[in-house]
């Protein structure tokens, strides 16, 4: 089974216009990927990042990013453990810079066989999207996307951000399950592609779409500083 994940850092998901204000910081961040003409999934997701220890079951990573069109310096730090069959990741961030920090982590894991997929989760309310995936309004979830019992993975495509998830989701093949659980993680981006044969669970620490709104609730990192959040992913078959 082929699966992958990468770190969304310093901020998850798309900044529309590449905008945003924060106290009196204008930030104007450029395009960064070819298939969007909103930059998405801060910086750490397409650049190099250095071991800085690894063992047979643990390794640790590290990458220091900022002080660019991203006006704040930082580090960041993952740190992947598998004990059994539980792999665990925490991703945190440190605040180099001088001044406050806005901060919104995540992580962006991919599963395949999305077509023999069942999904559970508890997501009770979505933000709602306009034609470039942009979040609009936050509303109750439609009856036709809660996920309380296990639904089909490829009944509806979507790429919106759910919120009031309870940090844990299950996921089941005919052959397999994961378990996702998070820490630190209070919304749910779930992108599921018309056509294609794999989907993505992002847990990330602040809802999509959040620094362009000035909402109070963007984590804030001051300097020297740190937060994070952590997945676990448990397997089994069945």
């Amino acid at each position: 089974m082929d699966l992958a994940c990468f770190p969304m850092v310093p901020y998850a998901n798309r900044i529309e216009n590449g905008h945003f204000t924060f106290g009196t910081q204008c930030v104007r961040l450029k395009r960064n990927w070819e298939g969007d003409r909103h930059p998405l999934h801060g910086q750490g997701w397409r650049r190099p990042w250095t071991v800085i220890a690894a063992t047979v079951s643990s390794a640790r990573l590290s990458f220091e990013g900022g002080d660019d069109e991203w006006p704040w310096r930082y580090r960041a730090q993952q740190d992947f453990l598998l004990l059994g069959n539980t792999l665990s990741i925490r991703l945190a961030v440190e605040n180099l810079s001088q001044a406050p920090m806005p901060v919104m982590l995540g992580l962006h894991p991919y599963f395949c066989d999305a077509g023999s997929a069942l999904l559970q989760a508890d997501v009770p309310r979505v933000w709602d999207t306009d034609e470039a995936s942009l979040p609009i309004k936050e509303v109750a979830t439609p009856s036709a996307w809660l996920l309380d019992t296990a639904r089909s993975v490829t009944q509806t495509p979507l790429d919106h951000c759910f919120v009031g998830w309870d940090a844990r989701a299950t996921i089941s093949w005919p052959d397999r399950w994961v378990v996702l659980e998070a820490t630190n993680c209070h919304a749910l981006h779930i992108y599921v592609p018309s056509g294609r044969d794999f989907f993505c669970l992002e847990p990330q620490s602040a809802p999509a779409g959040v620094l362009n709104r000035a909402a109070k609730e963007v984590p804030v990192v001051r300097p020297s500083e740190h937060c994070g959040i952590e997945v676990r992913f448990k397997v089994g078959v069945t």
